[in-house]
């Protein structure tokens, strides 16, 4: 976590003057990248890298940045429109976090959970343990897990989970997904900034999606010249419900209102859930932000406790990305997951239109 933090100290605008040497470093790399970057591109244009096609429609949810910009809600938002109106769907991971070495990695087969969170990834498994009538599979070759989906799982409709960089798998429908707040990131291509792909590779999208919406401005750095025609929609976050580790009982968000809690989260950013839960009403009286994908060991749970308790939270809260990482019978006060879900502001009919054509 160390190192995470000083690398975005020394890629932040705001970088002290002995952080310069490094940076400029970092942008010569860049340049390296951005190299990579466009013989890659020229090699899938000119079919020197195969770029191959499945037999049923494939919809990629990505971003242009690295961490996280909502991806796993918006896939699970339109797997569950899918499966609302008659489609068969099936979810493709890249399974980050996970130590399988299989090729092809049934998470979860429609019915059952079937991988632990230690080989398929906390992603993956979160999306199993919601969607447990969609099919979850993980692996590093997308086509020949997507053609075992097809073959084993009656799939009509694969959703590729972080997809817009996956070129190796020809897609019906390109979903870009941008951050509201900071939709560049500082705007520098990887390692100088957090930026994948130059900002031109726009142009790739069907459909951009703005996540995180406040509805207080336009995106910085999003202009009609850079999207285009492409349909937008603008989404946010919400907190749904809670539910109890231990004995499984859910209840309303409301519980929150003026209630002291402690929480912790390891996500891409984490200060966001944070934000969600002081939104709701809930009074946080101690945070634990841990990297993203963060392996939980008894110590940290045991510091969150200790701290939760001098702080007089009366329960602890946590993502569901986290939860499934936990066990919960370790921690004594109450310990609560909370369900987020994607919502639409702003195109909600014409995003389900794209989505179901």
């Amino acid at each position: 976590m160390e190192f995470e933090r000083l690398y975005y100290r020394i890629i932040t605008p705001q970088r002290k003057f002995y952080h310069f040497p490094i940076y400029l470093i970092l942008k010569l790399l860049s340049l390296f990248y951005l190299w990579g970057h466009c013989f890659r591109m020229w090699a899938y244009r000119w079919d020197l890298f195969p770029s191959h096609k499945l037999e049923c429609r494939v919809i990629s949810v990505g971003n242009l940045t690295l961490g996280g910009t909502g991806k796993t809600p918006v896939v699970m938002m339109i797997a569950e429109i899918l499966r609302g109106n008659g489609r068969k769907p099936g979810i493709l991971s890249r399974g980050y976090g996970g130590n399988s070495k299989n090729e092809i990695n049934v998470v979860c087969d429609g019915k059952n959970i079937l991988l632990s969170t230690e080989v398929a990834g906390d992603e993956a498994v979160m999306m199993a343990k919601r969607l447990r009538n969609v099919p979850v599979l993980v692996g590093s070759d997308r086509y020949q897990t997507g053609r075992y989906a097809i073959k084993h799982f009656g799939v009509d409709t694969l959703i590729l989970d972080d997809g817009f960089q996956h070129l190796a798998l020809k897609r019906d429908m390109n979903i870009l997904l941008f951050d509201h707040q900071r939709p560049f990131g500082n705007g520098q291509l990887f390692p100088a900034g957090e930026l994948r792909e130059p900002k031109k590779e726009v142009r790739r999208a069907d459909f951009v999606c703005i996540t995180r919406y406040s509805g207080s401005s336009y995106p910085p750095g999003i202009s009609k010249q850079l999207i285009k025609d492409l349909p937008l929609v603008k989404s946010t976050l919400r907190l749904d419900s809670l539910l109890n580790l231990n004995d499984g009982e859910i209840f309303d968000v409301k519980k929150l209102q003026d209630q002291p809690v402690a929480a912790f989260s390891g996500i891409a950013n984490p200060n966001d859930f944070r934000k969600l839960l002081e939104k709701s009403g809930a009074r946080v009286v101690c945070y634990h932000p841990f990297p993203d994908h963060h392996e939980y060991t008894l110590a940290d749970l045991k510091h969150i406790e200790d701290s939760a308790q001098k702080s007089g939270a009366k329960l602890i809260l946590t993502t569901e990305k986290d939860s499934v990482k936990i066990n919960s019978s370790l921690i004594t006060i109450p310990l609560y997951k909370v369900a987020l879900e994607m919502e639409i502001l702003e195109g909600r009919e014409m995003f389900n239109q794209h989505v179901l054509s």
